[in-house]
């Protein structure tokens, strides 16, 4: 097992918690950055990091209102997060780097990706919510704020009965990380959810001008319109993968990280 070393980025707003394992010498090739789903931190990067580590410097974030890093304290939008996550990596000395991002990190990096066009190398997305207003005001309407705690606990198990409809099955250590990223966010993990509602995701991609690729679990929640990626985007490099709904980078980390590398692989030749 490679040694993940943790540290804190220094942002406008607060500090950003991340993980990192370095690469085979300095200079060698271009960092890769993560963004994970809400209400993850970036343990859930954790198996992709062991199985890339020698590739290149790695780097994956916790997200702001998530694990170690800072809360937000009003309701950002998805501008927002994607600036604090720009300057986390200007605090590390990050000029070009590529992007994973999975699921509510997807939205962010996308905007990043978009408003930097000059930074970012590649845009490699897991679990895209590509989806038109009146589909995000639909879903919109399932984000409330969060239960407030009460002496039985019951706000707690209505996360854990929530959990459990996320996870393809029951996987005790998996389930116990996701439902503590969830107590973690518990007052502001909502805000991520209002900030990618907010956000016109198909537009902001098509602003994108460097190479991506889009992949999708099989069982994924957004596997429907998985498709309207690549009519709006028809360079975008396409992969399906194996079972994972929710969990891809935790679940299917070897599938992920082969097709990480032979999209880099083929970008980095060309």
């Amino acid at each position: 097992m490679t040694e993940i070393v943790k540290g804190y980025a220094k942002t406008s707003q607060g500090q950003m918690h991340y993980r990192h394992i370095a690469g085979p010498k300095a200079g060698a090739a271009t960092p890769l950055v993560m963004y994970h789903r809400a209400p993850a931190t970036s343990v859930s990067f954790e198996p992709m990091m062991q199985l890339m580590a020698g590739d290149r410097p790695l780097y994956a974030f916790d997200m702001p209102g998530f694990g170690e890093s800072f809360a937000p304290k009003s309701q950002p939008t998805a501008v927002d997060y994607a600036r604090w996550l720009l300057e986390a990596n200007d605090a590390l000395g990050l000029e070009t780097f590529h992007i994973f991002a999975h699921h509510t990190g997807t939205h962010f990096a996308t905007q990043l990706t978009a408003d930097n066009p000059s930074r970012v190398a590649t845009l490699m997305l897991n679990g895209i919510a590509y989806l038109t207003a009146e589909e995000r005001a639909g879903f919109s309407k399932n984000v409330l704020p969060p239960d407030t705690p009460d002496a039985d606990g019951a706000y707690m198990t209505a996360g854990f009965k929530l959990i459990a409809t996320l996870l393809p099955h029951f996987d005790e250590k998996l389930f116990h990380t996701e439902m503590t990223g969830m107590m973690q966010s518990h007052w502001v993990r909502h805000f991520s959810f209002n900030a990618v509602w907010g956000q016109d995701y198909p537009e902001t991609l098509k602003r994108v001008t460097c190479p991506v690729l889009a992949t999708c679990a099989e069982d994924e929640v957004w596997r429907f319109c998985f498709e309207r990626v690549f009519e709006d985007n028809p360079t975008a490099t396409r992969a399906i993968l194996g079972p994972a709904k929710f969990f891809t980078p935790e679940l299917d980390a070897h599938a992920i990280v082969a097709a990480i590398r032979a999209f880099l692989r083929e970008v980095e030749e060309a």
